[in-house]
C-alpha cells in the first residue's frame, strides 16, 4: 500500500503548489484527465453505434469526421496532464477545456445535436470551464458552448435525423457514461468549494494574525521611544509603512482645556501642511474626531454612505474610508488615532479590535513619554537647585574661611604670648619661637603638605587648618634616612585637623571669657553711673571708671556742641 502511495505521489505531483486550493485544482486536472482518458478509451472500443453494430474506433477509421475529435482528445488531454505536473496549472486547465471542446464538442456537432447525449456534451463544456478556471473559465466555456451549439444546429442541414435506436443497452451505456462524468465533476466541485472556503477562512485568519503581528512590532518600536514627539511621528510612519490599506495616518491630542483636539502628528506633505495650519477640531463636534473624543468609541465612516459623519477634506480628497480610534488612558480620553484609506472595503469589523489595541498601546506610550518628560524636567529643576545649593555652600565656606582667617589674624595680633614653639628631641629642649622657615611658609601658603630634602636631613611641613583655612603650620625634621609612609602622612594630616579644632575651641573660649569680662565691666560701670544723682556726679563717675579701665592719664567729657556748630557754622566755611 505504501508503495502504491509513493508511486501515486510521484505521478500526480503536487509539490509545486503551496496552497490547498491550488493543490486541489491540480488534483482536479489530474483526475478529470485520467477519468476522461479511461472512460473515453473504454467507450471507443465497447460502445456500438447504429444498426451496423460497429464501435467508435471502427467508425473513426471509416469516417475522417470522427477521427479528428479522437486524435485531438488523445493529444490535448495528456498535454494538460504534463503541463499541470510542470507547475503550469492555468495552462493545463485551459488545454483540458480545449481538449473537451475539440473532441466531445466537435463530436456532438457532427451528430447535429439530435439526441440527449450530445446536448450533455455541450452542457458539460460550461460546467468544466467554471470548475477549472473559475469565472474566466465559466465565460470561456459558455462562449465555446454557444459556438458549438450554433455549429451543431447549422450542421443539421446536411445530416439526416437518426432513426430511433434499437439497441437500448448502448443508449443506456452512453447515458450512464455522461452521468458518471457529470457526477464526478459535481463531486469535485463540492470538494473544491469546501477547500476554498476553508482556505478563505485560513487566509483571513492569517491576515488577522499578520495584522496583529505588525501591530505588536509597531508597539514594540514606539515603546522604545522616549521623546513624546518622536513617539508620535514614529507611530504614524510605522502605520503607513506596514498597513497596505492605509495611505494617511494622523494623531490628535486633547489640549489642557479638554475642549479641543489638536493635530500633533500627520504623514506626508499634506500632514506637514495641516500641522503648519495648526489643524484642530472641537471635542463632541459633528466630525469623526469630535465624536470619537467625545463618545470614547471608535468610528468607521465611509465617504459614499448616505448617513456618514465623514467630511471631505480638501487636502485628502481620495479618502473613501476614515476610521478613528480613541486613545484611552484609564477612563480618560487623551486623543484619537485617525486612519484613512482609498479602498472602499478597508477596516472590516474583524480587524477593528486589532486597530483599537494599537491605539491603546499608543496611548500608553504617550503617557510614558509624558511621564518621562515630566521626570526629566523635575530632574533638571533639581539639578539647578543642587547647583545653586552647591554654589551657596561654596560661598558660605569661602566666607567662613575668610572670617576664620580674619578672626585668627586679629586674635594673634592681640595676643601677648608667643604663638610658636620649637622642640628639639635630641636635646629635650623646648623653646618659644616666632621664626618661619621656608617649608613652614610654603605649607601655609599652599595649604598642603610640603616635603623637602637637603644635606642635613628631610623636612616635612603640614598646614594647621580650621574650616579649610590654614591658620598655621607644623614642621618635622627627620634624619637623612627618615621616611614617612602614606599612612604616616595621613595620620599627621588627621592630627593637624584635630589640632586645628582644638586651638579653635581654645580661641573661642578665650574670646568668650574676654567678652564676658567686658560685659561685666560694662555692667559695673553702668551700675555706678546710674547710682549718681546729678549730671556732675555722673560725669565724674564716668571719668574715673574709664581712667581705671583704660589706664588713661587724662579723661575729658563734654556735653552739648562746639560753639561753631551751635552758631550754624561748619568748620569756618562761608
Amino acid at each position: 500500500m505504501q508503495t502504491l502511495n509513493s508511486i501515486s505521489s510521484r505521478i500526480f505531483s503536487l509539490e509545486l503548489y503551496q496552497t490547498l486550493v491550488r493543490r486541489e485544482q491540480a488534483r482536479t486536472v489530474y483526475t478529470i484527465s485520467i477519468f476522461m482518458l479511461v472512460l473515453t478509451t473504454l467507450a471507443i472500443f465497447t460502445l456500438r453505434f447504429g444498426s451496423s453494430g460497429i464501435n467508435f474506433f471502427q467508425l473513426a477509421q471509416a469516417n475522417a469526421l470522427f477521427s479528428v475529435p479522437m486524435l485531438s482528445f488523445y493529444t490535448l488531454a495528456p498535454a494538460s496532464f504534463i503541463l499541470t505536473r510542470l507547475g503550469r496549472l492555468q495552462s493545463g486547465s485551459l488545454v483540458l477545456l480545449l481538449s473537451w471542446a475539440s473532441s466531445f464538442g466537435l463530436l456532438a456537432v457532427s451528430t447535429g445535436l439530435y439526441n440527449l447525449s450530445t446536448g450533455l456534451m455541450i452542457i458539460i463544456q460550461i460546467f468544466l470551464g467554471g470548475l477549472l478556471l473559475g469565472r474566466a473559465g465559466l465565460l470561456l466555456g459558455t462562449v465555446l458552448a454557444v459556438i458549438l451549439t450554433i455549429l451543431g444546429f447549422t450542421a443539421r442541414s446536411g445530416i439526416a435525423a437518426p432513426t430511433p435506436s434499437t439497441n437500448p443497452l448502448s443508449d443506456m451505456s452512453i447515458f450512464f457514461f455522461f452521468m458518471a462524468l457529470f457526477v464526478g465533476m459535481v463531486f469535485i466541485f463540492q470538494r473544491f468549494s469546501r477547500l476554498s472556503r476553508q482556505e478563505g477562512l485560513d487566509e483571513g485568519m492569517q491576515q488577522r494574525l499578520a495584522l496583529a503581528e505588525l501591530t505588536t512590532q509597531i508597539t514594540q518600536r514606539i515603546s522604545s521611544r522616549i521623546n513624546l514627539q518622536e513617539v508620535l511621528d514614529s507611530t504614524i510612519d510605522q502605520i503607513t509603512q506596514n498597513y497596505d490599506d492605509i495611505y494617511h495616518a494622523q494623531i490628535f491630542l486633547i489640549d489642557e482645556s479638554g475642549q479641543t483636539a489638536r493635530l500633533v502628528a500627520s504623514t506626508g506633505e499634506v500632514g506637514a501642511l495641516l500641522l503648519e495650519r495648526k489643524h484642530s477640531l472641537t471635542v463632541n463636534s459633528p466630525s469623526v474626531i469630535g465624536k470619537v473624543t467625545g463618545d470614547r468609541k471608535l468610528i468607521v465612516a465611509r465617504a459614499r454612505s448616505l448617513n456618514t459623519i465623514h467630511r471631505r477634506n480638501e487636502y485628502l480628497p481620495e479618502t473613501l474610508v476614515e476610521a478613528a480610534f480613541p486613545l484611552l488612558s484609564g477612563d480618560r480620553v487623551v486623543g484619537a488615532l485617525d486612519l484613512q484609506s482609498k479602498k472602499p472595503l478597508a477596516f472590516p469589523d474583524r480587524d477593528l479590535p486589532i486597530y483599537q489595541t494599537l491605539a491603546d498601546h499608543i496611548a500608553i506610550s504617550i503617557d510614558n513619554a509624558r511621564l518621562f518628560e515630566e521626570s526629566e524636567r523635575r530632574v533638571e529643576e533639581n539639578r539647578v537647585l543642587i547647583d545653586q545649593s552647591r554654589n551657596a555652600l561654596r560661598e558660605v565656606e569661602r566666607l567662613n574661611m575668610r572670617l576664620t582667617g580674619r578672626a585668627w589674624s586679629e586674635f594673634l595680633q592681640s595676643s601677648k604670648n608667643t604663638t610658636g614653639m620649637a622642640v628639639d628631641f635630641a636635646t629635650n629642649k623646648v623653646q618659644s619661637s616666632d621664626d618661619w622657615t621656608d617649608t613652614l611658609q610654603a605649607a601655609i601658603q599652599a595649604n598642603e603638605v610640603i616635603q623637602q630634602s637637603d644635606a642635613a636631613g628631610r623636612l616635612v611641613s603640614v598646614p594647621l587648618r580650621v574650616r579649610g583655612q590654614a591658620i598655621g603650620a607644623m614642621e618635622f625634621e627627620l634624619d637623612e634616612n627618615g621616611q614617612l609612609s602614606p599612612e604616616d602622612l595621613e595620620l599627621v594630616e588627621e592630627i593637624s585637623e584635630r589640632f586645628g579644632l582644638a586651638v579653635e575651641t581654645a580661641r573661642l573660649y578665650q574670646e568668650s571669657q574676654s567678652s564676658a569680662q567686658r560685659q561685666a565691666l560694662i555692667n559695673e560701670i553702668g551700675t555706678k553711673l546710674q547710682s549718681a544723682n546729678n549730671i556732675e556726679a555722673t560725669l565724674s563717675e564716668a571719668a574715673r571708671s574709664l581712667q581705671k579701665t583704660l589706664k588713661a592719664h587724662k579723661v575729658a567729657i563734654r556735653l552739648g556742641a562746639p560753639p561753631a556748630v551751635a552758631n550754624g557754622q561748619n568748620g569756618g566755611a562761608e
